[in-house]
């Protein structure tokens, strides 16, 4: 069996970011869960419904990023609502801005080296804990 084929243009990364949409002329709250150049995942404790277009913010890290997207998808949960979103083309600044935050969420290779380098670390140690006390 062949390894699991990824169909997403653009990584996601988890997030909890605060969401304000805007619904017949009112404004509501959701949750981000997780965010791409592409798409996102929302938590909304309202109905939502596949092909509904929103324009929503989403308030990240001292900034503001204006979008529009098309719902692909729902989940509906306990008292919640999962959507799947496709980001529709938006202005330079708010893609810039966007980007921006998704540059801040993923981890830099140091920080990649600096984590296997730790896990190596722990697995020798392990290793020698297990070889003093059960191995003498």
């Amino acid at each position: 069996m062949g390894a699991m084929h990824e169909k997403r243009k653009f990584p996601r990364f988890p997030v909890t970011a605060p969401v304000i949409c805007f619904r017949y002329g009112r404004r509501m709250a959701m949750r981000a869960l997780d965010i791409s150049l592409g798409g996102l995942k929302l938590e909304a404790s309202f109905d939502l419904g596949v092909g509904e277009s929103l324009d929503f913010v989403i308030l990240a890290e001292h900034t503001e990023i204006r979008c529009t997207g098309k719902i692909l998808a729902v989940e509906e949960l306990d008292h919640k609502v999962h959507a799947r979103l496709r980001l529709d083309p938006t202005s330079d600044s708010e893609y810039r801005k966007l980007t921006d935050y998704l540059h801040t969420l993923s981890p830099r290779p140091l920080q990649k080296w600096v984590i296997a380098g730790l896990c190596i670390l722990m697995a020798y140690m392990a290793y020698l804990i297990i070889r003093t006390y059960f191995f003498r």
